[in-house]
């Protein structure tokens, strides 16, 4: 199978540039095409020899990435897209918008292995890993998405579908191409990879040298609780998920998030609170508390408004520093996995 062109990298644009006769500076103005400014037809790389871009052609599947599906909230702040990957699979990217920041969120794997109760992910089981390109595409996509609509992508969350730490080997070298100036150029510290905590990938993370923001799925205070909204048995206890937050501390000097969606008579009681706020009690780093966004195929609720700021209240009282994320995308869809089960579920033609 011919390969996505943002597969490319700097050692094969270089090795087809020697290929075919032109100089070494062509396989950079290639990269600056494709990543810098996302444009995947050779048609339209106007300062590249003809006969460069046939190579590239005949080595590498060019044009756009196939999108399947997009949905726009009513505030037009939020756009969720459907990305064809093949073998009639889809992967799910987000566009948030707010402010002046426009947040692009990323799917590393075509389903999940996790299966959290609240999260459509991992409804349909994990397929496979997404490649590097794959990644890039959903990037590159949304990207010349937002440039359409006047906004430049400010940050990438690694959090859509696929838990990122079992896919390091391809996630890698696309964070690497994103921050690259001469990749996508996007500062390091604007990019956050979300995990439950997969111990060897963390202490993997946690090595690699450039600055990303590193965010735990912690959802519970306890691991008897976290067991249940969580029952994957790789994942870390909260002990161990603790000691790798003030690892990466002393790494990087980057403190980091520990995620917490909201379930109405779950996670989310006064008793919740105050044991959450004595797990990471010395801990430098931020609770983003989630509320739910309502699955139909799921059992757990959303908690009322007034629940909702009387925990977030209740952390920062006890000294934790807490943002609460804004109901993004209710009306399209936008939790994790919800638009691609919406789409398998459909019956055939």
């Amino acid at each position: 199978m011919t390969p996505r062109i943002t597969e490319l990298t700097r050692e094969s644009a270089a090795e087809l540039a020697a290929k075919s006769g032109v100089p070494a500076y062509r396989a950079k103005q290639l990269l600056a095409w494709v990543f810098g400014r996302g444009v995947l037809d050779p048609s339209r790389w106007t300062d590249l020899p003809s006969g460069f871009k046939d190579a590239v052609g005949a080595a590498y599947a060019t044009g756009d990435p196939a999108v399947t599906a997009v949905e726009t909230d009513p505030g037009s702040t939020t756009e969720k897209f459907l990305l064809d990957v093949g073998g009639a699979e889809t992967v799910e990217a987000v566009l948030i918008m707010e402010g002046d920041r426009s947040t692009v969120c990323l799917s590393t794997q075509v389903g999940c292995p996790v299966k959290c109760g609240f999260c459509a992910s991992g409804l349909f089981g994990l397929k496979r890993n997404l490649t590097r390109g794959e990644i890039l595409d959903q990037y590159l996509a949304i990207r010349n998405r937002a440039a359409a609509l006047g906004r430049p992508v400010t940050n990438v969350v690694v959090m859509g579908m696929g838990e990122p730490m079992l896919n390091l080997g391809n996630l890698l070298p696309a964070l690497a191409t994103m921050n690259d100036p001469d990749g996508c150029g996007l500062g390091a510290r604007h990019i956050t990879v979300s995990t439950v905590g997969v111990a060897k990938g963390v202490e993997r993370f946690t090595e690699e040298p450039r600055q990303y923001t590193l965010a735990f799925s912690l959802h519970a205070p306890d691991d008897a609780l976290r067991g249940e909204i969580v029952p994957f048995p790789a994942a870390m206890s909260c002990a161990e998920i603790v000691d790798a937050a003030h690892r990466y501390l002393r790494a990087k000097g980057r403190e980091v998030t520990f995620e917490y969606v909201l379930l109405d008579e779950v996670n989310c009681r006064p008793s919740h609170a105050r044991a959450l706020a004595e797990l990471l009690r010395g801990v430098r780093g931020t609770v983003n508390v989630i509320p739910f966004n309502e699955v139909p195929e799921q059992p757990f609720r959303r908690p009322s408004d007034r629940v909702i700021d009387a925990f977030s209240d209740d952390l920062r009282a006890r000294g934790l520093k807490v943002t609460v994320r804004k109901r993004k995308g209710h009306d399209i869809a936008a939790a994790c996995g919800q638009l691609r089960l919406r789409e398998k579920s459909k019956p055939a033609p």
